[in-house]
């Protein structure tokens, strides 16, 4: 795809975070021949005539929103963010919506406190307090005199806050003591997922106090590793944090298009209550390696890494916005049609691979999702090879193929009729998840977020074989059915990585079928990746270190 990155422009704003900032670029980690960004900045003082120009006189495929500025802030933003949205083009993330709520803190309370989500209050003579602004982003005015003991401390803070922003409106609130995490939500599909999150360690010596993030502990005393960064892996805790930060996201009304946030938290040390500080339209993503937290947790811990995520995203937009409806119609009913006939390819060499090999060399215990099931082929299969209590789910397109008599006998009931990338965003965790003959009927970016998602959910295993179809094939083929619907993902499956914690434990090249209609021999490869016991977060231990041992230092 061509993709225009919207930059806010710091030209002639005196910004204090310019030169802190050296601009997102996905294109750092994609390879051109996957996406082509281009870059283009926004003023402020004229961001209606650049956005004319980047969308009437330019073609994109889609427009990646980095906008970022507040209503006081001298460079673009949310007033940007809506002009870009009224031009009619597709845009990912940062939605002029969301970023209005991460410009008010007070509205973003409203909206999320009658979900349930804990926030800081302001109780009448307790103390500590915490000074900072309504609008405030970048832990503006921050630093250790923002927090007030008493009334004296409080009056003289919040007297010097509206002397330095006459413009902003003051915030006063309890200061919650413990420990600083926050997290990135992403829109998966039609689910809302936290990534992994990040916990602030501050060094020993330093007060409770003092134990925040100000703008110089955000800024300085992170990157010099005075305050250290860790992912949090320890349960409960991890995933109170996950849920707290996705039901923030929800109550604020930010799916359908705001892809994603980080969302900041504390959690508070003596009852262990977690409090929803505020959410960040922008979370510091695809900056240079190494530079910023977030992005080191994705290298670390998000199965494809980089491109994977940004495909993720893409993805999303595309099955909010229902773009391979057409597809799903053809694929369904070229499979309904042919769901009589199909028992002919129990006998096609990729079938006898999966039933002879995949079925019978590898642990199957536990529930299986079986993507793309059809006529039941894998269920079948793993019950002959002795997978007697496993339970297996299937999902498919086809009404037919899902109503066969392999499918009743062998699967949980009833079949899932869903496209499979849909189906996997929202899914529950499995034990074992496997795509055998579907995976070609998804698009390079479809392939490698629904492919990203199964390591996600897969507790044990993943198993799945990529068709190396030739361009003949695919092209002769989405010309008879008029629409593109077949797709050759083998580049696209030799730049997925090995996710961390995982292993690869088969990469079978062979034949799988001759095609009927175009008399072109298909190959493919089988693969089959099981997960290891190691650390969330690899961080030069042993690989098979245990999560006990691993202290998730980024």
């Amino acid at each position: 795809m061509k993709i225009c990155v919207v930059q806010t422009s710091y030209e002639g704003s005196n910004s204090p975070v310019e030169k802190l900032d050296p601009f997102c670029d996905p294109g750092r980690y994609i390879s051109t021949t996957v996406h082509q960004f281009e870059h283009r900045f926004i003023r402020k003082s004229s961001f209606k005539q650049d956005i004319d120009r980047i969308c009437d006189d330019e073609t994109y495929d889609i427009y990646f929103s980095c906008l970022w500025g507040g209503p006081r802030d001298n460079v673009a933003g949310q007033d940007a963010a809506a002009y870009l949205e009224s031009k009619g083009v597709e845009v990912l993330t940062n939605t002029a919506s969301a970023m209005r709520l991460c410009n008010d803190k007070l509205g973003f309370y409203a909206k999320v406190k009658p979900a349930g989500i804990r926030v800081p209050g302001n109780e009448p003579g307790c103390f500590p307090k915490i000074v900072k602004l309504r609008d405030g982003a970048n832990s503006e005015t921050l630093d250790f005199d923002s927090i007030c003991h008493d009334e004296r401390q409080l009056e003289k803070r919040v007297a010097l806050v509206k002397k330095l922003k006459p413009d902003a409106e003051c915030l006063v609130q309890d200061y919650i003591i413990g420990s600083e995490v926050n997290v990135v939500v992403v829109e998966m599909g039609h689910a809302v997922v936290a990534l992994e999150p990040v916990e602030y360690v501050f060094p020993p010596d330093i007060p409770t106090g003092q134990a925040f993030l100000t703008f110089d502990n955000k800024f300085v005393n992170v990157g010099k590793g005075v305050v250290r960064t860790r992912i949090v892996i320890d349960e409960p805790r991890r995933s109170r944090i996950r849920e707290t930060s996705q039901n923030a996201f929800k109550a604020a009304g930010m799916q359908g298009g705001s892809g994603w946030c980080r969302v900041d938290m504390r959690i508070d040390a003596r009852t262990g209550e977690i409090y929803v500080l505020e959410i960040n339209a922008f979370p510091t993503v695809f900056y240079p390696r190494g530079a910023f937290t977030s992005d080191k947790v994705i290298e670390r811990t998000y199965p494809g890494g980089h491109a994977a995520l940004f495909d993720m995203l893409l993805a999303t937009k595309l099955i909010q916005a229902k773009a391979y409806c057409q597809a799903h119609r053809t694929v369904s009913t070229f499979f309904d049609d042919f769901s009589k006939k199909y028992e002919i390819a129990w006998e096609m060499p990729s079938i006898k691979t999966v039933r002879n090999v995949m079925a019978v060399d590898f642990d199957w215990a536990g529930c299986v999702l079986d993507l793309a099931c059809g006529s039941g082929f894998l269920g079948n299969a793993l019950f002959d090879a002795g997978w007697t209590s496993s339970v297996v789910v299937g999902v498919d397109i086809s009404p037919e193929m899902a109503a066969s008599e392999r499918t009743r006998k062998f699967y949980k009931q009833p079949i899932h009729l869903e496209p499979i990338e849909e189906f996997i965003m929202t899914a529950d965790p499995y034990d074992h998840i496997a795509c055998f003959n579907g995976l070609q009927y998804l698009s390079p970016v479809l392939f490698t977020a629904a492919l990203s998602r199964m390591f996600m959910l897969a507790r044990k295993s993943v198993s799945f074989e990529v068709d190396d179809m030739p361009q003949e094939h695919v092209q002769s083929t989405n010309e008879r059915i008029g629409t593109s619907a077949i797709y050759n993902n083998t580049q696209t499956m030799a730049r997925f990585p090995t996710p961390p914690d995982w292993q690869r434990v088969l990469e079978k090249q062979q034949f799988l079928f001759r095609s009927p209609n175009t008399g072109v021999n298909v190959r493919g490869t089988f693969y089959r990746f099981e997960k290891l016991d190691q650390c969330l977060c690899v961080n030069g231990n042993d690989n098979r270190a245990s999560n006990s041992s691993c202290n998730g230092f980024l």
